[in-house]
């Protein structure tokens, strides 16, 4: 059994593990129960979730396409380490897209949208209530999810969508650390409440106070980091 692994636990033999021990483990490097930098076996993390290493090793296979692990032979995985500069880099970009994207929406709601975000605020809100981390994991992003694809451009939501998991390179996360989930989904009621009134300005706004607060709170955990 993997030592140090906070939440991570048995996931079972169900169809869907190899998806559920991918956004487990994208969780548990967010939150840095697996440290950026360090080696760790696919047996051991397998053992973990009491699973074959079959599925544990798709899972981890999808997450070096993406940049967050690096495969070394004969070793194990290890968890990419960058620098708190691509850390702002990888900010700077979200802001434009994703201000860009609220702000297109809330000009042009349509129901199938509208329902979408408000499901996906939803789920947040219940996460919020139960404390479950990777449920507000998913959700959160599958909020952003919408807007973006609500643009009708399907590079502006998988440019952002691997801006998101290259932040988890740098192993942070601001739910529960900085900010709590219920200043999070406080954020993202802001946004929600703007795009659904129609108010393109006030949805771009609402946005990048959230992506700038999520930033600042990044930002200071890394140098907190760093004198520690």
């Amino acid at each position: 059994m993997l030592s140090g692994a906070g939440q991570l636990g048995p996931i079972g033999d169900r169809p869907s593990r190899t998806r559920e021990i991918y956004e487990q483990l994208r969780l548990a490097i967010a939150r840095r129960e697996l440290v950026p930098g360090n080696l760790y076996s696919v047996a051991e993390l397998a053992a973990t979730f009491g699973v074959s290493r079959t599925p544990v090793r798709e899972a981890l296979i999808d997450l070096a396409a993406r940049g967050i692990i690096q495969f070394e032979r004969n070793r194990g995985v290890r968890i990419t380490q960058s620098t708190a500069q691509d850390l702002k880099n990888i900010f700077e970009l979200r802001l434009i897209l994703e201000t860009h994207a609220a702000s297109v929406v809330a000009s042009r709601l349509d129901a199938t949208t509208e329902r979408a975000l408000t499901t996906a605020f939803d789920q947040l809100q219940r996460a919020t209530t139960m404390q479950d981390d990777l449920t507000y994991w998913s959700s959160d992003r599958t909020f952003h999810r919408v807007l973006l694809d609500a643009c009708g451009n399907e590079l502006l939501s998988s440019i952002v969508d691997n801006l998101r998991d290259s932040i988890l390179v740098r192993g942070t996360t601001s739910a529960g650390r900085t900010r709590t989930l219920q200043d999070i989904t406080t954020d993202h009621e802001e946004i929600l409440t703007a795009v659904l009134s129609r108010r393109p300005a006030a949805a771009a706004e609402a946005m990048r106070a959230h992506l700038q607060r999520t930033a600042d709170s990044l930002l200071q955990q890394e140098r907190d980091g760093d004198e520690g």
